[in-house]
């Protein structure tokens, strides 16, 4: 018998922005595979930015700036 899910996504936007995430992760992850060390800190480089910047509202930013 299985278990109800516990884990459920606090928005439709959260799920979305998940496969952006785990692509840039998997393309690291097969650049260090490849031995390409520069192309993955490349890969790592946009995943840290999109986390720290991505998932920003524009109209949010200009209201909190006034």
């Amino acid at each position: 018998m299985m278990s109800p899910t516990t884990h459920t996504a606090t928005s439709a936007s959260e799920q979305d922005l998940r496969p952006r995430a785990r692509t840039l992760s998997w393309m690291a992850s097969l650049s260090v595979a490849a031995g390409e060390l520069r192309a993955a800190e490349g890969y790592l480089l946009e995943l840290l930015a999109w986390c720290a910047f991505g998932d920003r509202d524009p109209e949010a930013a200009t209201d909190a700036e006034l």
